[in-house]
């Protein structure tokens, strides 16, 4: 779904879904039974394949991805989410000014902050 102008040989398939090639030899008739590939192209002995975008099946997941990445895009930039470096800072705090202060103060003075500002980054 994240490339839908390339298409893929089985193997790349097995690769980019972690699949085992028993599974993905399995369940890939009922991909093809169900229309939700198109044969592409041979590439050698490779024959090539992608989603067919025709398919309602096909166009209710590619809605269903859109609405996921919405969900969360939204959800990232809503006021209320918080990051990692606003959890390590604490709200409203400017991280290169924490960061300045930070390399300025004392080495006594530092304490746990060195590891939260590591890890904000």
């Amino acid at each position: 779904m994240d490339n839908e102008g390339f298409d893929y040989s089985k193997t790349e398939v097995m690769d980019g879904t972690d699949l085992s090639r028993a599974t993905l030899f399995k369940a890939w008739p009922k991909l093809e039974a169900l229309d939700l590939l198109t044969a592409t192209r041979n590439v050698g002995r490779a024959k090539m394949y992608r989603l067919n975008k025709q398919n309602a099946i096909v166009k209710k997941l590619l809605e269903l991805d859109d609405a996921i990445s919405e969900y969360y895009a939204q959800k990232q930039c809503s006021p209320e989410a918080s990051s990692p470096i606003s959890t390590a800072l604490g709200p409203g705090q400017d991280p290169v000014k924490a960061i300045v202060e930070y390399e300025n103060a004392p080495h006594s003075d530092r304490g746990s902050k060195s590891k939260e500002l590591l890890l904000a980054q």
